[in-house]
């Protein structure tokens, strides 16, 4: 494995960037009518956003989720089930057309069609005049139409409030004629977040060239039922608010329907409230810290993991060694802020995990001592830890352990090692100095790297910060699959579910991805590998371990 350190290194260059930025100083025929009213091209003012109660309406409608926090609930006969289980686009559609599935109808919902002056007529016969914003919301909470005629059983009566029913309304009187930013008949618009300034600029612009690489071959290909991806770039600026304000810019000047790929430059909490703000995804943004919310951001999806996710790993493996279990085991990390972040998921997993006893040592940043750290530990029968600091601080923790005669387990992170740490290890501590890697040479498949070289050599970019290029890469393949998993009647919404349905995905160049409605870490764990001090390489170890 010595032939692929460079390959690590050219990792580790891309998540030290956003290391070294993450912590910045802050500053029917109805239906059919309605079909063909959604493939127009929407007017201007057909396509602002929506306003706040529209986008409340349309959480509840196309997912049961209330604004307030409080659970909707939906009665079915005796049984009472969250909303979440039988939502409203569940059975009228995901645009309000209305369907028929197993013999039952369920009629369309856009405003104009509720409230047509002749009424309705159903399948069975009912008939019953248009519907007003009173009879509506009766309908959907006592199961009886205008007429005051009982609605079939399969209609489910709506525990909700009236102000969340005014919400719905709003947003029917949207719902024929919504069209999301950066999406019509000809054209997908997407934007990415680059370093384009300064001595990051060529890994920028490496990554740029792979992603209008792939978006042109695609377009060549007759793009996506046939739309065209275009790119466009923002660039990361200098903290966190202003790659945010950049991010948000383009998104409006270009009404751009998505983010691809990029670098999130330590502004993932921003960039995270960005996109819920907006409701415009972000797929495979390159990061240290994804961000994690309860409930989940629907709206940000990352491929490859965090610290927080390698760390977890880690310890999983580390768990699996039964004299472990027994052992003092300590996070030896820096006062930073990233090193703590990253020590509190450590010691959160390993309590997990039935690691006892743990202990946390600090240091100040940039302030090593490691003869002292050393003598310390040693004296304390310290048989393994954890270590978080900054890159070749760990190789004069190893020099100084093996010069005293102490040969406890290393588990380290690889983003946060430097290039001295093969060398470093001596034969006192083989099979004893563990690193964890967010991706390693053998996720790359033979078609992945096929796929790559082709790319390059149709479009004539140069293959530089490879490890930066091949994120690009895996962002705009899953991209570009989940579009065509999402179907010819794309929008926002259907982007994200098609990305939820994500199982054990092969890019070619990352590890398999998976999504779900909980989980918008694609690749959650690490590869784990020990150093062979005798052969001075990267050896396999305990292979991909799972964060949960």
């Amino acid at each position: 494995m010595t032939k692929n350190i460079k390959f690590f290194a050219a990792l580790l260059a891309l998540v030290l960037f956003a290391l070294s930025s993450a912590f910045a100083p802050p500053s029917a025929a109805d239906a059919s009518v309605g079909a063909a009213r959604r493939r127009q091209v929407a007017p201007a003012q057909e396509r602002r956003g929506l306003t706040p109660q529209e986008a409340r309406g349309k959480a509840i409608y196309l997912r049961g989720e209330s604004a307030s926090g409080r659970e909707i609930t939906a009665d079915l006969g005796d049984i009472s089930v969250p909303a979440s289980t039988v939502t409203c686009a569940g059975c009228h559609g995901p645009r309000g057309e209305g369907k028929t599935e197993g013999g039952v109808t369920a009629g369309g919902l856009a405003w104009a069609h509720l409230t047509k002056s002749d009424g309705h007529t159903h399948p069975t016969g009912r008939k019953h005049g248009p519907f007003d914003e009173t009879s509506f919301k009766r309908s959907v909470t006592g199961g009886v139409d205008p007429a005051g005629n009982t609605m079939l059983v399969a209609m489910p009566r709506y525990r909700i409030s009236s102000e969340e029913l005014s919400n719905v309304i709003a947003y029917l009187k949207r719902i024929e004629t919504e069209s999301d930013p950066g999406l019509t008949e000809t054209e997908i618009k997407v934007g990415t977040i680059l370093p384009r300034q300064g001595q990051l600029s060529e890994m920028g612009a490496a990554m740029r060239d792979m992603l209008a690489a792939y978006f042109d071959d695609v377009n060549g290909r007759g793009g996506i039922y046939n739309r065209r991806v275009e790119l466009r770039v923002a660039e990361v600026g200098a903290d966190a608010a202003a790659t945010s304000a950049a991010a948000r810019r383009l998104a409006e000047r270009e009404q751009l329907f998505a983010f691809v790929g990029g670098i999130s430059a330590g502004a993932d909490k921003e960039l995270a409230a960005l996109a819920g703000e907006m409701e415009i995804p972000f797929i495979g943004p390159s990061t240290l810290l994804p961000e994690h919310a309860s409930p989940v951001n629907r709206q940000v999806f990352y491929l490859l993991p965090g610290l927080g996710e390698q760390a977890r790993a880690l310890v999983n493996f580390a768990a699996s060694n039964p004299a472990l279990r027994a052992s003092r085991v300590v996070i030896l990390h820096s006062d930073s802020g990233l090193a703590e972040t990253t020590a509190a998921a450590i010691e959160d997993q390993a309590r997990r995990r039935g690691l006892k006893p743990i202990f946390r040592e600090r240091y100040p940043r940039s302030a090593l001592d490691a003869r002292q750290l050393v003598r310390k530990l040693k004296g304390e029968n310290t048989d393994a830890f954890f270590f978080l600091g900054a890159g070749g601080e760990e190789a004069a923790l190893i020099r100084e352990a093996s010069a005293a005669g102490w040969t406890p387990n290393f588990f380290l992170l690889g983003a946060l090692t430097g290039e001295g740490l093969i060398e470093a290890v001596t034969p006192s501590l083989q099979d004893k100095v563990f690193v964890a890697f967010p991706t390693v040479p053998a996720d790359i498949t033979p078609a992945g790297l096929a796929e790559f070289r082709s790319l390059q050599a149709k479009h004539k970019f140069a293959a530089r910060h490879t490890a930066s290029q091949l994120a690009a890469f895996g962002a705009a393949k899953i991209f570009v699959e989940a579009l065509r998993r999402a179907g010819r009647d794309l929008s926002r919404e259907r982007l994200v579910t098609a990305l939820e349905g994500f199982y054990d995905y092969e890019t070619g160049v990352t590890p398999r991805i998976t999504f779900g409605p909980n989980r918008r870490v694609g690749a959650a764990g690490a590869n784990v590998l020990k150093v062979d001090a005798q052969k001075k390489e990267f050896a396999a170890a305990g292979g991909w371990v799972k964060s949960y």
